[in-house]
């Protein structure tokens, strides 16, 4: 136990919760406790088995002799590294692009009042498919997964790019979204397979950086193809990079990676021969998929002006609640290897999970929505609004380093989060009281503060999880932590479109008056393209502002009131054992 203690703050160095991950699997490995499933044991270690034909004693090394090859061997395995990384920094890219793009694009379609499904349809599909690549991985070899990923992702950006609609551009996100979350998820697992062990913390560490380099690049360089070629070529500019990524991968990944499975389940007195596929969770996946998408609609019917969506209301309420039914019951009693092991959470686990849906769908719709708040109260470039979630992005590196050291040298999280999060109620105070008022320069100050209070929160609440996982199911309950995060993802920004857009609308019908032609059609552009109101007289577009910045007020509000919930959580969760 005092090894696994001492893991756990050691851990604390590495500000990635993934990268944490990793680094506290092969520390476990060390105190001769056995890795979960997911984290496989370097192939490096595998190959050092004697078998009757090997020599008793080694033949002396020829140093000079090895050194070239061994050099060569070296480079050829960073290239692969780094190759792998280009592919992550496209993965990430690409899910923050759509944040300063999807405004544009919707509003070319004349859809803006749906846009958010174009946010939230890369989560789904990262969702769905996050529990289910590593067991391709496992069926079928890593090395054919990721190419298979790469080709996914490059046909995706290629029908993104060719979209004539909203309802296809969202379908080609949520192929975007399984297919980057196969790449992101295949180059992790590939660099515990192909690396020694005592690399694999240090370049998850790298992976990161270049993750978090990718989410805070991607929304400006999108906003930046919006404001020269278009925003068809922020997708179309990924395809070749995507080629040759897999081209490089098929030539020089070795074919021995394939043949990395995991290790079967220590447990068993028998080693299975069960194909992983079998185990798959398929009911549990789809019931899932379906009880989400059924509240998604459901939620997008609450937020119509529609009295005639009663009986729409009606079916998808029911669909909901059974969908529910049918994943808890096969979650509970009839999944080999349930999505979420409901079984086994205790109420300790069940808060952080909690704590994870509020924390992502309080900050998200906020964050997502500051591109469209810029370019509707200050006419900012799609260029100058996109800045906004770089700032968020930044806060949150920062604020990662900062819990790092605190909680290493303290040993402490329970303060640090209930502070936290008392610091971040006050700034969404703030926001709520400030923004709706119109935009001054130093209320980025805020922008910053969230992301530092985020990034604080992240790496703590991890290590609360990670110290009270049960005992051999550090990775299901570390994937049920990351699927609770894509859910908050989901959910935030669909629950706020609802309430903001139907808000908007309200006030527009309340307060619009002496527009020429039918003010239906006037209100329905406006909703719907972003830069609609700019076209407008000066004395309308001074009550459309007004009617935007008292809408916008639902935004911050959903945020202050997940994270004014999630505080009694915390203070009821006991303090980490981290010696």
């Amino acid at each position: 136990m005092s090894r696994l203690k001492s893991g756990l703050a050691l851990a604390l160095e590495l500000t990635d919760p993934l990268a944490a991950e990793v680094f506290l699997a092969f520390h476990f490995s060390n105190c001769n406790i056995h890795l979960p499933p997911s984290l496989p044991q370097p192939l490096a270690d595998r190959e050092m088995v004697a078998s009757e034909e090997s020599p008793l004693l080694p033949s002396p090394p020829d140093t000079e002799a090895n050194e070239p090859e061994e050099r060569s061997t070296k480079r050829s395995g960073l290239l692969i590294v780094y190759c792998g990384f280009l592919g992550v920094l496209i993965a990430s890219a690409d899910e923050s692009i759509m944040i300063s793009t999807y405004t544009a694009i919707a509003s070319q379609f004349h859809a803006l009042s749906h846009g958010s499904w174009l946010v939230m349809a890369y989560n789904f599909g990262y969702c769905i498919s996050l529990p289910v690549c590593s067991v391709l991985g496992d069926a079928y070899g890593r090395k054919k997964v990721l190419l298979g990923s790469y080709l996914l992702f490059g046909l995706s950006c290629l029908a993104c790019g060719a979209c004539t609609s909203i309802p296809q551009l969202v379908l080609a996100r949520v192929l975007s979204g399984s297919s980057g979350a196969g790449v992101i998820v295949m180059v992790s697992i590939i660099l515990a397979d192909f690396l020694p062990s005592q690399d694999v913390a240090l370049y998850r560490g790298y992976q990161n950086a270049v993750n978090v380099a990718g989410r805070s690049f991607g929304a400006p360089i999108g906003g930046l193809f919006i404001d020269t070629i278009g925003w068809r070529w922020s997708f179309y500019g990924q395809v070749p990079i995507l080629t040759l990524c897999a081209v490089f991968t098929a030539y020089r990944l070795p074919s021995s990676v394939n043949n990395a499975t995991l290790e079967d389940d220590p447990l068993e007195a028998v080693p299975s021969r069960r194909s992983p596929l079998r185990d798959l969770d398929y009911v549990g996946i789809i019931s899932f998929s379906g009880t989400l998408l059924a509240l998604l609609f459901l939620l997008r019917a609450f937020g119509a002006r529609d009295d005639s969506m009663a009986v729409q209301v009606s079916l998808l309420s029911v669909a909901f609640a059974v969908g529910a039914v049918v994943f808890v019951a096969t979650e509970l009693f009839w999944a080999r290897k349930p999505l979420i092991p409901l079984r086994q959470i205790s109420p300790a686990l069940a808060g952080y999970f909690v704590i994870q849906v509020l924390l992502l769908g309080g900050r998200w719709p906020l964050v997502t929505n500051l591109t469209p708040y810029l370019i509707r109260v200050i006419c900012a470039s799609d260029f100058v609004a996109s800045t906004a979630y770089v700032v968020v992005a930044l806060g949150i590196s920062v604020g990662g380093i900062i819990s790092g050291l605190i909680i290493k040298h303290t040993h402490r999280t329970k303060l640090l989060t209930l502070l936290t999060t008392t610091s971040l109620i006050l700034v969404y105070t703030l926001i709520t009281l400030q923004f709706p008022h119109g935009f001054q320069p130093w209320y980025v100050i805020h922008l910053v503060l969230i992301g530092i209070g985020s990034g604080i929160l992240f790496p703590a609440l991890f290590v609360g999880v990670a110290s009270i996982a049960p005992e051999g199911m550090l990775s299901v309950t570390i994937g049920t932590y990351y699927l609770c995060q894509q859910l908050g993802l989901i959910l935030g920004p669909a629950v706020g479109s609802a309430v903001a857009t139907r808000g908007f609308e309200d006030r527009l019908w309340r307060d619009l008056k002496g527009v020429e032609g039918d003010k239906g059609t006037v209100i329905h552009h406006i909703l719907n393209q972003v830069r609609y109101a700019e076209t407008l007289p000066a004395h309308v577009q001074k009550i459309v502002r007004a009617c935007y910045l008292e809408s916008f007020t639902s935004w911050p509000l959903i945020a202050l009131g997940a994270t004014a919930a999630m505080h009694p959580i915390m203070a009821l969760l006991r303090e980490p054992d981290i010696v």
